[in-house]
């Protein structure tokens, strides 16, 4: 049956509509309505959820719309990488952090896995949207939405950070403990000898560890029902420090990051990795300095800096070339947070708490 579910997806996936196609998630039957984006071997579909009979003519369609993230898992790396995401939607508890509502990895006939990420559907979309649409109608953010918007992302992105903060202060038990798995014996033996981590971060299996997103951007920053903004897709989401101790790692590495990070989002150490080199949750405050200055002016700092400029946008990112817009708004207290977080020098950048403490400053 999965392998049925499978080659249907596949053929989905180059199709417009998807009327009356239906998954199956454990327990749970879910109507796709239709794609809402793509990316590498990930899919992500709105579905409607369904109750009643297995049969879709005795289903009935209930209101409850999700999001349903698939991910296609040829190779046992592309499923650690898989199952790691889903422990993140479980290891964050915090109204600022995405969280799953269901999950199930499912053996395909031709010995791939895929894997079925039920997730909260954000109707009011993401912080990206919001930017677009001002743009279009020609307004404008006040400084106090921004600093509100600041602060929600910062105090999700602290639970990401900062161990103690979270409100389930105990360790996070395995994947392999908390998802439903369809897969083969051989493959699960296979995949004991995985890390969940990615093979570079030497992972440690005992107490609560730091985590890092590595790809905070404003399309990554969803809005709650009543306003909150949440930080979403979790899928680059690990350990967050990290020593590069050999040349294979540090290929890895790269190879990661021009797979996963977001290049006007990303902090220069990523984009100049070295052996030797330690990389820490600085990383974030870098990406989220420029998710508030596109939050503020519509654009990215390094975007801008070359479309004024013609600089390269590696190069801005890697020397912290930027300016802000002549006559701008926003105070100078709050242009100062943002010059704060896009240090080149991660040692110079404020650690989550500083940050949260200078924007709580200026909400109060």
């Amino acid at each position: 049956m999965s392998s049925i579910v499978f080659e249907l997806f596949q053929y989905l996936c180059c199709c417009r509509g998807f009327s009356d196609t239906t998954i199956r998630v454990n327990d749970r039957r879910y109507k796709i309505q239709r794609l809402l984006g793509e990316g590498g071997m990930s899919f992500v579909y709105l579905v409607q959820l369904l109750k009643g009979s297995l049969s879709m003519e005795n289903s009935v369609a209930t209101a409850e719309l999700y999001a349903l993230k698939k991910i296609i898992c040829p190779s046992v790396e592309n499923i650690s990488n898989g199952m790691r995401e889903i422990e993140n939607y479980k290891r964050f508890q915090s109204p600022y952090v995405i969280q799953s509502i269901d999950s199930q990895v499912m053996q395909e006939k031709d010995g791939s896995k895929t894997i079925y990420i039920i997730l909260p559907y954000y109707s009011l979309g993401s912080l990206q949207d919001s930017i677009n649409r001002r743009l279009l109608e020609g307004t404008f953010i006040s400084e106090a939405e921004c600093v509100r918007i600041m602060l929600g992302v910062t105090r999700g992105l602290l639970c990401l950070h900062d161990p103690a903060s979270r409100q389930d202060n105990v360790t996070t038990r395995t994947t392999v403990d908390t998802i439903s798995m369809t897969y083969s014996d051989e493959t699960a033996m296979l995949l004991e000898d995985t890390p969940l981590e990615m093979d570079m971060l030497s992972s440690s299996s005992a107490g609560l560890i730091a985590y890092a997103h590595r790809d905070i951007t404003p399309s990554n920053i969803l809005f709650s029902s009543d306003g909150l903004p949440v930080i979403g897709d979790l899928g680059s989401c690990s350990q967050a420090d990290i020593t590069i101790g050999n040349r294979n790692q540090l290929s890895e590495l790269q190879e990661w990051v021009n797979d996963n990070c977001t290049l006007p989002y990303t902090a220069p150490e990523l984009l100049n990795l070295k052996l030797n080199q330690a990389l820490s949750c600085k990383v974030d405050i870098w990406s989220m300095g420029c998710t508030f200055y596109t939050l503020m002016f519509g654009i990215s700092p390094f975007e801008r800096e070359e479309q004024i400029h013609g600089a390269s946008l590696t190069y801005a990112i890697n020397t912290g070339k930027y300016s802000f817009p002549r006559n701008s708004r926003f105070s100078e207290r709050l242009l100062d947070v943002i010059k704060r977080c896009i240090q080149v020098d991660p040692i110079q950048r404020p650690t989550t708490s500083q940050l949260l403490n200078l924007l709580q400053d200026l909400d109060s």
